[in-house]
């Protein structure tokens, strides 16, 4: 009857865990020491018994709270929607957590809900997500990224090795001790392995404005591709700015959450290559706006972390800078997936695999679940500076 969705495409049930993976080796930036991932799996399934999984993931800090969020207020939203109305549902949930903070941890919680009713979608239409989305490439390049501030030059250089032997061809490291020699020293050191290849710096937010400013100055002598997150992420009008006079293009967006703060960046001027992550803005639906928002502006898009997530939509973007895969940071790095991207020679095949084309491993990751009265003591980065 019309107006009457068939019942094979109404959520009939949804259900909502986080897990605490630890990572093989720490993760230490200028602004964080991460020891462990938070993945917050969400399955949605519908009258017919065919099940989406979507997911979100933190750096060990926030997720139990985004999966309270998702399990009791947003989930129930669904029951007995259809999930083609994708434009309405994102809308509607994103509206619902606008009130607690419309980024952040809300962001991640609707992310989760996003990515699985797109699996559902794709799995409906036979089609990788990718291709329900446009994209049209069947590999795309990849760029060697670590989160590795604590390492030691010789360290550090024995790491940039092993990403070249790998067959990679773009490289990323971290910035931000608090000597400026000491950041001369080590991207020296990998300028020295890598040669004349593509280095991306990131500082992450680690400065403020005239200090900014003289660290990029003093790095452009590298000839660096980008200056990743210089300054704090909510300061648009002094990243304004900066991009005005630095001698290095301003990339950011990996702590930036909805189109309108994109567009306020966009429409300064005071970034060059816009980095959205797709779990922040609350996922693909979202990520495609704002990715096409930078192609207004003719900027480059970048996306931010993510890879299996991130692959899906560059695939769409034609001109997407190649997809930053970090060490350790894949769920199969992480051993938590009977199927996924795995990057190889510095690129990764694209599944054919109908959804998203992941499929977690359920047993592996049920030893690490956490509840809602686990606690969590937050490292310092400084105390892993030097150690290898």
């Amino acid at each position: 009857m019309r107006g009457q969705h068939p019942a094979n495409t109404r959520v009939a049930a949804f259900d909502v865990s986080v897990f605490r993976v630890p990572l093989a080796k720490p993760w230490v930036s200028a602004a964080h020491a991460i020891t462990h991932h938070e993945h917050i799996l969400v399955d949605i399934s519908l009258e017919d018994g065919t099940t989406g999984t979507g997911w979100s993931s933190t750096m060990g800090n926030g997720g139990i709270a985004v999966a309270a969020l998702a399990r009791s207020y947003l989930g129930p939203m669904l029951i007995g929607r259809d999930i083609h109305d994708h434009e309405a549902l994102w809308n509607e949930l994103w509206r619902r957590s606008h009130q607690p903070g419309p980024g952040g941890i809300a962001a991640l919680a609707v992310a989760g809900f996003d990515l699985a009713l797109w699996d559902l979608r794709g799995k409906l239409a036979g089609l990788p997500v990718r291709k329900l989305i446009g994209g049209a490439a069947d590999s795309l390049e990849v760029y060697a990224s670590a989160v590795n501030l604590h390492l030691s030059d010789a360290a550090l250089v024995e790491q940039t090795r092993g990403f070249l032997d790998a067959g990679n061809r773009l490289f990323k490291i971290k910035v931000g001790r608090p000597e400026i020699e000491d950041d001369m020293a080590r991207i020296a050191a990998v300028r020295e392995v890598i040669g004349s290849r593509p280095l991306m710096l990131d500082a992450n937010q680690r400065f403020k404005p005239g200090e900014a400013l003289r660290r990029i100055q003093a790095y452009a002598r590298f000839d660096p591709v980008w200056m990743e997150e210089p300054m704090a992420s909510d300061d648009i009008d002094s990243h304004a700015r900066l991009a005005a006079v630095s001698p290095v293009p301003i990339a950011l967006g990996e702590e930036v959450s909805t189109r309108y703060e994109f567009w306020r960046y966009v429409a300064s001027g005071g970034v060059h290559f816009l980095q959205p992550n797709v779990l922040k803005v609350g996922g693909i639906t979202e990520w495609l706006k704002i990715a096409h928002l930078g192609n207004c502006a003719n900027l480059t898009i970048a996306p931010h972390g993510t890879l299996e997530s991130s692959i899906i939509v560059a695939a769409a973007i034609p001109g997407c800078y190649p997809v930053e895969n970090i060490d350790g940071g894949s769920f199969m790095d992480q051993g938590i997936a009977e199927f996924s991207a795995v990057p190889k020679d510095g690129r990764v095949a694209l599944s054919d695999m109908a959804g998203l084309g992941v499929v977690f491993d359920r047993a592996a990751l049920e030893p690490f679940r956490a509840g809602s009265d686990t606690t969590v003591l937050l490292a310092d980065p400084a105390a892993f500076y030097g150690q290898d």
